[in-house]
C-alpha cells in the first residue's frame, strides 16, 4: 500500500490547489482528549462525538489525541475498503495537521483489523466497523425515531474486541462469537454457549454505547444468553428457530486475533535518502541497536519485525524529509513485501516514545533518559494456544479474573493469576512469564525477577502501578451477568 506514490492525478491536483491547512483543523490540539475527522471529497470533516469508535470500512480517518501542551499522537486510520484517493488524502491531511502542531506529534498508521493497542485504548467500548463509506454513497443514518434497516455485528477478540458489520443472514452466525442485532428501537446481544466471556461483556458494552451515545438512551437492550436459542423475535430475522441447526460450529468465525509479542526476530536499522532521485534505503546494523547509529541530519527506518516499523526523523532534517516519512515507510513495505497492515510509527528526535527507544540497548547512555512505562498484558490459553494482548492505559478493572495477566515493570515481571484462570494457566504461569521475558528486547537488570501474585493477595508494590486501587473490587465476581444487572436494571 503506497501512501503517496499511488495517490492518483486527481488527489495530487487537489492538494496542490488547496490551502495549506484544512479549515476543519482550526481547533486541533487546543484541548486535551480526542478529536476525529473523516475524509470526504479530499477534505476533512469533524466526526460527531457520539460517533467516536464507529468507522466506515470504505473510508479513512484522522484521530488526534492531545495529551498536554506540545504532546500529541496522530493516527490515520485506513478502512479495508477505502479508496486510493481517500487514504492518500488522509496521509496528506496528516502532514497538514502535523505542520499545524509544529511537527511535534508522533504519527501512527492504523489499518482496519490491525490497530495498535494504543489506538484501542481510546475506545473502551471497542471498535465498530460499518459497511459503506462516502465513495460508495452508502452511509448509515439513524432517524430521530430510530427507524433503521436492521444491522448485524459480529464481536470478535479476546481483549481488544472488534464489532464488524456482517450480512444479516443465518450463515453469518456461529456458536463461538457474540453478535449484536440492531433493530433501532431494540438491540439484541446474542451470546451462544461457546462465546468468550470478554466478548460477551464487550457486546453488552457496545450495545450500551449504541443505545446511549448514538440513540440518546431510547432503545431497549435484550441480552440473550440462556435464551440464545429460544427468542422468537431474534430468530425471525434469520428464518425462524429452525435455522439453529444450520449455525456454524464455534470455530466457524475463525480464530480470535492473537497479539503474542514475539519480538525475537532480527531488528534492522536502515538509512533513508532520496537526494537526487528515487528513495535509497541502506542497511546500517542488525540485532540490538546502538543509539550512536542515529544521525540528526538524516532519516532512518527501524524494522522491528513483528514489533512494527518506525521512521526516525533527525532534528536537522528539512521539512520535505519530515513530510515524506510515511512515504519512506510505504515504499519500504512494498519493496520488502511486508504486509500492508504493518504498524508504522513516525517519531522525531528528542520526542521518541518508549516503544521506539526499547530497541536500543544503550539509549540512556547517550540520550536523555526515557522513563520506562510499565506494560500490562493479558495471557490466555483458552483455545489451547497461548495468546497475549497488550492493554494500554490500564486500570485495576483491566485485571481479568478468568485469566493470567503479566505486568512488565522492567526489572520485575509480575504474574497476576485470576481466581477463574484454568488449571493449565495456573500451573504454567511462571513458565509463561519466562517465555515472555525471553521474547522481549527491553534492556533489563541481570537479576530481573518474576513474582507470582494471586487475585486478592496483591502486594502494596504491585498495587502502586494502578491508579486508585480498590481492595473491595475483587470481593465480587464481575462477570457479564453482573454487568448486565448494572447496565439494565
Amino acid at each position: 500500500m503506497r501512501l503517496f506514490g499511488d495517490l492518483g492525478i486527481t488527489a495530487l491536483h487537489k492538494w496542490s490547489s488547496m490551502v495549506v491547512t484544512d479549515p476543519a483543523f482550526a481547533n486541533a490540539g487546543k484541548t486535551r482528549g480526542l478529536q476525529i475527522w473523516r475524509i470526504n471529497a479530499f477534505k476533512a470533516e469533524h466526526v460527531p462525538r457520539e460517533q467516536y469508535g464507529n468507522f466506515y470500512e470504505g473510508d479513512s480517518y484522522i484521530v488526534l489525541n492531545t495529551k498536554n501542551d506540545n504532546a500529541y499522537d496522530v493516527h490515520f486510520w485506513l478502512g479495508s475498503k477505502t479508496t486510493q484517493d481517500e487514504f492518500g488524502t488522509a496521509a496528506i491531511k496528516t502532514v497538514e495537521l502535523d505542520q499545524l502542531l509544529g511537527g511535534l506529534p508522533v504519527q501512527y498508521r492504523e489499518v482496519q483489523n490491525h490497530e495498535s493497542a494504543l489506538f484501542f485504548s481510546y475506545f473502551k467500548q471497542g471498535l465498530k466497523y460499518l459497511e459503506g463509506g462516502h465513495a460508495s454513497g452508502f452511509n448509515h443514518v439513524v432517524s430521530k425515531n430510530d427507524n433503521i434497516d436492521p444491522m448485524l455485528f459480529q464481536c470478535k477478540g479476546k481483549r481488544n474486541v472488534r464489532c464488524t458489520q456482517v450480512k444479516l443472514i443465518k450463515e453469518s452466525l456461529n456458536l463461538g462469537d457474540v453478535f449484536i442485532l440492531d433493530l433501532g428501537h431494540d438491540i439484541y446481544v446474542w451470546m451462544p454457549p461457546e462465546s468468550g466471556r470478554l466478548e460477551r461483556m464487550k457486546g453488552v458494552i457496545m450495545a450500551e454505547s449504541i443505545r446511549d451515545q448514538e440513540r440518546g438512551g431510547r432503545p431497549t437492550i435484550h441480552v440473550l444468553d440462556h435464551e440464545w436459542n429460544t427468542d422468537a423475535t431474534f430468530w425471525k430475522h434469520f428464518g425462524g428457530k429452525s435455522s439453529i441447526q444450520w449455525i456454524k460450529s464455534p470455530y466457524g468465525g475463525g480464530s480470535d486475533d492473537n497479539y503474542w509479542l514475539d519480538k525475537s526476530a532480527d531488528i534492522t536499522l536502515y538509512l533513508c535518502s532520496d537526494a537526487g532521485g528515487p528513495l535509497q534505503v541502506r542497511a546500517i546494523s542488525a540485532g540490538q541497536q546502538d543509539v550512536k547509529s542515529l544521525d540528526t541530519n538524516d532519516a532512518f527506518i527501524l524494522d522491528a519485525g513483528p514489533g512494527g516499523l518506525y521512521v526516525w526523523i533527525g532534528k536537522k532534517c528539512n521539512q520535505k524529509e519530515r513530510s515524506k516519512a510515511m512515504e519512506f515507510a510505504s515504499q519500504y513495505l512494498e519493496t520488502n513485501k511486508r504486509p500492508n497492515w504493518t504498524q508504522v510509527t513516525r517519531v522525531l528526535e528528542g520526542a521518541e516514545p518508549a516503544a521506539f527507544t526499547q530497541w536500543f540497548g544503550n539509549w540512556n547512555d547517550n540520550k536523555k533518559p526515557v522513563q520506562y512505562v510499565p506494560k500490562l498484558f493479558q495471557v490466555s490459553n483458552e483455545s489451547g494456544k497461548i495468546s497475549v494482548e497488550e492493554i494500554v492505559d490500564f486500570y485495576q478493572q483491566d485485571l481479568d479474573g478468568d485469566d493470567v495477566m503479566i505486568l512488565d515493570a522492567l526489572n520485575i515481571i509480575y504474574v497476576w493469576v485470576g481466581t477463574g484462570a484454568n488449571k493449565e494457566e495456573k500451573a504454567h504461569a511462571k513458565q509463561t512469564a519466562e517465555k515472555f521475558l525471553k521474547a522481549t528486547s527491553a534492556k533489563r537488570h541481570k537479576t530481573t525477577t518474576i513474582d507470582v501474585i494471586y487475585q486478592g493477595e496483591e502486594t502494596p508494590t504491585f498495587k502502586k502501578f494502578f491508579p486508585e486501587w480498590d481492595d473491595k473490587l475483587f470481593k465480587q465476581r464481575r462477570d457479564y451477568k453482573t454487568m448486565r444487572k448494572i447496565l439494565f436494571t
